[in-house]
């Protein structure tokens, strides 16, 4: 990871930098552009991403709300990510949670997608149910902070993703079915990366675990299942928000209902 921040900074350095890609001239790139493209494997943008902006957060780099971009491009440039950083961003279990994440995004949205599409039902209907379970056991074990940058890093890659593809969408073709299946793709990844969180940890439970995992294990290689009958495609509204978002929705409802 420690190299692929430092060639993002390079390229930073060589094409020059931009808040954003709408603002960016020339060959200029966004931290993001960068990281992007200093990565050789599907996932390590993200993740060296979000690990760069909790280390610079903590470094005080966004206490000065006129920081120069400058600045931000030089501790891209001194920052380093070790497996100790990595255990303190994402827990323990940080190499299986890695695993699982680039796993996802090493098939690629698009094919990821077809493939959730294609599936029999994979997820058990009390999915979250078990995550919310699981993110209590987390809490209760020290590791709230890290528990919800793991799901974070799930939220941001689909993010990015979802906008990239809507940005190819062709106007003609109905909304409703190019992101069809779309949340229930990143609640599965939700439910990987949670059961990646407390895999071989002993305390957990394993059928929970096993259950989470479960479903996109399904998704990959439908052939080595039985068919289940209680298994659906079911995705509760706004489970794929942020704990933040979450609040939000669930502090404007009422006001919403009055309308």
């Amino acid at each position: 990871m420690t190299t692929v921040v430092q060639r993002a900074a390079e390229l930073l350095r060589v094409n020059g930098a931009a808040w954003g890609p709408q603002v960016a001239t020339g060959t200029e790139l966004s931290i993001g552009e960068a990281l992007a493209q200093a990565s050789s494997v599907p996932g390590d943008a993200t993740i060296a991403e979000m690990e760069w902006l909790r280390q610079a957060d903590r470094d005080g780099m966004y206490d000065d709300p006129n920081r120069p971009l400058d600045r931000l491009v030089q501790h891209l440039e001194a920052t380093t990510i070790t497996d100790a950083d990595l255990a303190e961003h994402l827990g323990p279990n940080w190499p299986i949670i890695v695993e699982t994440f680039t796993t996802v995004a090493a098939i690629g949205f698009d094919d990821y997608v077809a493939q959730v599409r294609r599936s029999p039902p994979m997820r058990v209907a009390d999915a979250l149910d078990i995550r919310a379970q699981l993110q209590e056991r987390a809490a209760a074990t020290g590791l709230r902070e890290q528990w919800a940058r793991s799901q974070d890093l799930v939220a941001a890659y689909f993010e990015r993703c979802i906008d990239e593809s809507l940005s190819r969408r062709d106007p003609t073709e109905p909304m409703d079915e190019y992101i069809r299946d779309w949340s229930l793709a990143q609640a599965l990844a939700h439910d990987a990366v949670a059961a990646a969180f407390f895999a071989e940890r002993a305390g957990a439970d394993e059928d929970q675990v096993e259950t989470l995992a479960r479903g996109l294990q399904i998704v990959q290689a439908p052939e080595r299942f039985d068919r289940d009958g209680s298994l659906t495609r079911t995705v509760q509204p706004g489970e794929n928000l942020s704990a933040e978002d979450a609040e939000l929705l669930d502090a404007e409802e009422p006001f919403l209902e009055d309308e």
